[in-house]
């Protein structure tokens, strides 16, 4: 596992990108749940979020984190709502998950998700795009 990605060095050498990251999640939650909170509402939760990722969840990636709560919210039933009670629960779910799957000797779920998006690329990466047809359709 590569320590530069984790949260902790991140928060330690480079927190303001730390904090865009956490800001644009945030933000992609909210879309995801169709929800349109002012920008300040943001700012205020991604201070807080930033501070619960070092302190509490410092070992996770960044794209852990990510995985972890759009994983929670898909499987919560409706509502759903950004905040410190609903980030945790899903961030310490996983975590829960994962320390038992570890304990079991099983693949952890996000190292099968990270496999996978990495096979995907790799097929996709290769392939020649063709255009077909124009762009209004027009014969």
């Amino acid at each position: 596992m590569d320590k530069t990605k984790q949260i902790w060095y991140r928060y330690t050498n480079d927190k303001k990108q730390l904090t865009l990251d956490c800001y644009e999640l945030l933000s992609r939650l909210y879309i995801q749940l169709g929800q349109n909170p002012e920008p300040e509402i943001i700012v205020a939760l991604n201070k807080i979020f930033v501070e619960d990722l070092a302190s509490f969840y410092g070992s996770m990636e960044m794209d852990e984190v990510s995985y972890a709560l759009n994983k929670g919210i898909r499987e919560t039933e409706p509502p759903v709502f950004i905040n410190v009670p609903t980030w945790s629960k899903f961030l310490r779910d996983h975590k829960n998950k994962e320390i038992k799957r570890r304990a079991n000797n099983q693949i952890e779920e996000y190292t099968i998700y990270r496999k996978r998006i990495k096979s995907m690329n790799q097929l996709v990466e290769g392939r020649e795009v063709k255009k077909i047809g124009n762009a209004n359709n027009n014969k």
